[in-house]
């Protein structure tokens, strides 16, 4: 990616780059001998942007942790870390169950940087896509 994940001080707020990525919780997308490494990077997503094997991963906490979640579209979303975010495509590929990912979230494409934040109530938003983790 030639642009860099960033993020304001208050963790709130984040712009990612334009690309592919799996929108869900990244415990079901990044490769699990790598999953401990990228929890370390980034204070176990205190700060919403983490790094592992040079690619940077978004996630926001969920207002009430694990669960199952749907977007403003209807798509679901099962959560076992508390977290939803993007993981890109090219990390997430090397999972061997790469193709059932789709199972648990949804593969986006961004054309142009796109913003993404959580609202104190526990709204998620990745672009045009936003979840209510507070049902």
């Amino acid at each position: 990616m030639s642009t860099v994940m960033t993020f304001e001080s208050q963790g709130w707020t984040a712009k990612v780059p334009a690309g592919s990525y799996f929108l869900g919780d990244p415990c079901y997308a990044v490769p699990s001998h790598l999953w401990s490494e990228l929890l370390d990077s980034c204070e176990v997503f205190e700060k919403p942007v983490g790094t592992v094997a040079g690619v940077q991963v978004l996630a926001f906490g969920t207002r009430w942790g694990d669960g199952t979640f749907e977007d403003s579209q209807g798509v679901s979303y099962s959560v076992d870390a508390g977290l939803i975010g993007l993981t890109p495509i090219s990390l997430a590929q090397q999972r061997p169950d790469f193709d059932e990912l789709t199972n648990m979230g949804r593969i986006v494409e961004f054309t142009q940087t796109t913003r993404c934040e959580r609202d104190a109530k526990g709204r998620l938003s990745f672009g045009p896509y936003c979840i209510n983790t507070d049902e």
